[in-house]
């Protein structure tokens, strides 16, 4: 149902956010008085520059609508609920989501801080939450890059910490056994999509 009212009057764009990144806003009141499709709509993400714009434009919002179409027995529209969403990991979305940790995948993956592929591998590991406050911390310490096999990580890994040269000094490194090295190597490391994390 097309929503009674408009999401915002704003024509600019944040240029971090992708233009598919959005959310469909009701609350938990209108739900509960089964009239959550009188207001409900879909936010677009990049109308705004972080998640307190947000949360201030959702708060207007909701006083808009009470003041439109009262809910009975005096209650508010005040609880956010977002119903579905689209442009951005399913982790960091929940019926009550908070914004802050979402503007700021959007910034780092934008800066290219971080790869993409990079944050959706560490979301997939399971380690650290994405609304956990040092999600991003834990990334940043454990993220050791992007490899084509856990061999190419460990010798990769062994040539930064050696100050080898394998293409100057070939011998004795070209006898080394890497596939024994690089499953010793791999018991503090793991790996999601070829992008590799520090474990412990």
């Amino acid at each position: 149902m097309e929503s009674l009212v408009k999401t915002t009057p704003k024509t600019r764009t944040n240029s971090a956010i992708p233009e598919d990144a959005a959310i469909f806003l009701t609350d938990y009141a209108s739900y509960n008085d089964g009239s959550q499709f009188e207001f409900g709509h879909w936010v677009k993400l990049n109308q705004f520059e972080d998640a307190d714009e947000l949360n201030a434009y959702i708060s207007k919002h909701f006083k808009n609508a009470d003041n439109k179409s009262p809910l009975g027995y005096g209650s508010i529209r005040e609880e956010i609920m977002i119903t579905d969403f689209e442009g951005f990991p399913s982790a960091f979305y929940s019926e009550s989501m908070h914004f802050e940790p979402l503007f700021e995948y959007f910034e780092r993956a934008s800066d290219n801080y971080f790869d993409t592929e990079a944050i959706e591998a560490f979301i997939k590991m399971g380690i650290v939450q994405p609304y956990h406050d040092d999600f991003f911390q834990e990334l940043e310490d454990r993220y050791m890059g992007e490899f084509d096999s856990d061999k190419d990580f460990a010798m990769d890994y062994a040539e930064q910490c050696g100050d080898y040269d394998f293409n100057k000094q070939p011998w004795p490194l070209n006898n080394i056994d890497w596939d024994g090295a690089t499953l010793e190597h791999m018991q503090g490391y793991t790996e999601e999509s070829g992008h590799y994390f520090n474990a412990c």
